[in-house]
């Protein structure tokens, strides 16, 4: 690739345009060639990427935000910026697939819907928008914001406490994007699903077993709690202080792609940390995606028996409400 171009791309998530290509001295008939054979593809008229680098994006994840950076460079409005779904997309929060492909963008001064993406006509106050992983977008707070008055309360919670996890969006600033869309449809739904979210739910799992005891008008845990008993500290997604019960959930992301260990390690590691625990005298309360969905009469009937049993043996931890600052399981 002509160095211009591989900086070009290096900037935008790998697509060039037909000026980056004219500027490389590159024409359009080699550009066309390069299509027909599959070197490259063509993502929109005027955006281009190498076909390796979209299969890696692909891969990885990313392709959203290579369709936006497309979106981005060619759609000629230098006042929009990724809003909504692409917006919460290119800040790595979870995103319902219901909502992929489609490329979302504000303007301040028109709307208009065109192939692949909706621009939608509203206020972009500066303190309102940045640049995030190259690409103008909404701040976090804004974007946690516009995604919660359209989505549902449990798309908007999953998603507010992702943004919430480890203070990386505090309350105060999601409080004065509140303020700000207060006279917008769908504030109330907002600012309920916000008033909802926590700084320390480690995947849409754990976030979805708290909006069910919620539900169930049950005291929501202590989140990511560090109980340590004989030289073991486990970190709890939850903590059920005055009955000595561990919320864990059993998601499979944190078995995927485990923080600094193998898939192996990590079950052994819980397995001992269960062991030591247990003849300290803590319960287990264990929840998985199907505890959430049609299993949660269940789950619930499991806790409440729990919670109404007295331990075992009495409780012999230290419980600290210290957290290891990592990066979130999903």
């Amino acid at each position: 690739m002509h160095p211009f171009l591989r900086a070009a791309a290096a900037r935008q998530h790998g697509v060039v345009t037909t000026r980056d290509l004219a500027r490389a001295g590159i024409t359009p008939q080699e550009v066309r060639r390069a299509v027909v054979n599959g070197a490259w593809v063509r993502l929109r008229r005027g955006a281009f990427v190498e076909a390796t680098a979209l299969a890696a994006a692909d891969a990885a994840g990313e392709r959203h935000l290579v369709e936006a950076a497309a979106v981005v460079r060619t759609v000629d409005r230098p006042g929009a910026v990724l809003s909504g779904y692409s917006a919460a997309t290119v800040w790595g929060l979870p995103t319902p697939r219901r909502l992929a492909g489609t490329v979302t963008l504000t303007d301040p001064d028109q709307h208009r819907r065109g192939r692949g993406y909706v621009i939608t006509h509203g206020p972009l106050p500066p303190s309102s928008t940045t640049v995030h992983r190259g690409l103008p977008v909404t701040t976090l707070a804004r974007t946690v914001v516009d995604c919660a008055r359209a989505w549902s309360m449990e798309e908007a919670v999953i998603l507010a406490d992702a943004a919430r996890w480890g203070d990386r969006l505090t309350a105060a600033e999601l409080g004065a994007a509140l303020d700000a869309a207060a006279d917008h449809r769908g504030a109330a739904a907002a600012r309920r699903a916000a008033g909802l979210a926590r700084d320390g739910a480690d995947s849409p799992l754990e976030t979805l077993t708290r909006l069910r005891l919620h539900e169930s008008d049950v005291d929501e845990p202590d989140l990511q709690v560090r109980i340590s008993a004989d030289g073991v500290v486990h970190e709890a997604d939850g903590w059920f202080g005055v009955h000595g019960i561990v919320m864990a959930c059993d998601g499979r992301g944190k078995y995927r792609q485990p923080w600094g260990t193998t898939t192996e390690q990590k079950h052994w590691q819980e397995k001992r940390q269960r062991e030591v625990l247990v003849a300290a005298g803590v319960r287990f309360w264990t929840v998985t995606n199907d505890d959430v969905e049609d299993g949660w009469p269940r789950a619930l009937a499991r806790l409440l028996e729990l919670m109404a049993r007295t331990p075992p043996v009495p409780l012999r931890v230290v419980v600290s409400g210290e957290r290891r600052r990592r990066p979130r399981a999903g």
